[in-house]
């Protein structure tokens, strides 16, 4: 499309009464079965809409794009979730369906900033929250264990809002370690983040054991294989891990605890859960939920 088309199609929209909401905006457009099938809730990073749009719907995706734009004048692309968090880097596949073609974008968090391209990195902004509780219960001088890092949003927030004295930040994904190192020094967060480019079974037992006062995991899938490792890296002491894992709704927490139960049993350890709670929806059948515990050598008391 040219871009006096373009400039003509959004004048358009401009022309009209500005709808108050996507469905609104999608009154005359859907068919009502359609509309019962139409999901309103998406994700915003910078100035991109991410939106899932269901099966059935997919031959509407550019016009659902294009009134999403007009009723959410912030934003200047939207992408549609173009399938599952995927591969060795568990990245999710978007695909643009309205607005300017580009899948960069600069995220805000809790003071902070984030360049983020869409399609090549694991990015959530849902974690947002869970970022600053997190940040709230690290204590001062407390060195942190941040796997799979991505560009940076967690050890990055915890520079900000806590009172930690250093970060590792593990992130096997090129792009998204480049991503990494270009957010610290955006954020001059240098003196206080340590960025590795590797494999979390491979840098804990070469660069990470012993060091740690408490570890993050906000891996979307697979986390459960990476547990022995976190508590590895825990000092001596022991520490605290926050590990994330999509769960069917009907069963919990029931897979998780046991697979934390069974990585300590392998190393040694034992531990205490300290809070076993939902951080979001996934699907009809799935959610997140983010288990904190506390893991420490059986022979401590």
């Amino acid at each position: 499309m040219t871009e006096k088309k373009k400039e003509k199609k959004t004048k358009a929209w401009s022309n009209k009464k500005q709808p108050r909401s996507l469905k609104e905006a999608l009154e005359k457009k859907l068919s009502k079965k359609e509309k019962e099938k139409l999901i309103t809730s998406f994700d915003s990073v910078g100035d991109i809409a991410v939106i899932q749009i269901h099966d059935d719907l997919q031959k509407k995706a550019k016009i659902i794009g294009e009134a999403l734009l007009a009723t959410n004048r912030q934003f200047k692309t939207v992408c549609m979730v173009s399938g599952e968090h995927k591969g060795l880097f568990r990245v999710q596949p978007v695909k643009i369906i309205a607005g300017k073609r580009s899948k960069k974008a600069m995220y805000k968090e809790s003071g902070s900033q984030f360049l983020v391209e869409l399609g090549k990195v694991f990015f959530s902004p849902r974690l947002s929250t869970e970022r600053m509780r997190i940040s709230q219960l690290i204590k001062e001088n407390e060195v942190i264990g941040a796997f799979f890092a991505g560009v940076g949003p967690f050890p990055i927030v915890f520079t900000r809002l806590s009172g930690m004295k250093k970060a590792y930040a593990v992130e096997l994904n090129p792009e998204a370690y480049k991503g990494l190192l270009h957010n610290i020094a955006l954020n001059k967060c240098q003196n206080k983040i340590e960025p590795i480019l590797g494999d979390v079974k491979k840098v804990v037992p070469k660069m990470l054991l012993g060091k740690c006062d408490r570890v993050v995991m906000p891996l979307p899938k697979g986390g459960e294989s990476f547990l022995k490792e976190a508590m590895l890296a825990l000092k001596p002491k022991g520490g605290i891990v926050h590990f994330y894992r999509f769960v069917d709704k009907e069963t919990g927490a029931e897979e998780p605890l046991k697979e934390i139960g069974e990585a300590a049993e392998e190393v040694g350890m034992k531990t205490k859960v300290l809070r076993n709670k939902k951080v979001r929806s996934f699907s009809a059948s799935k959610e997140q939920i983010v288990i904190d515990f506390l893991a420490k050598p059986k022979r401590l008391k």
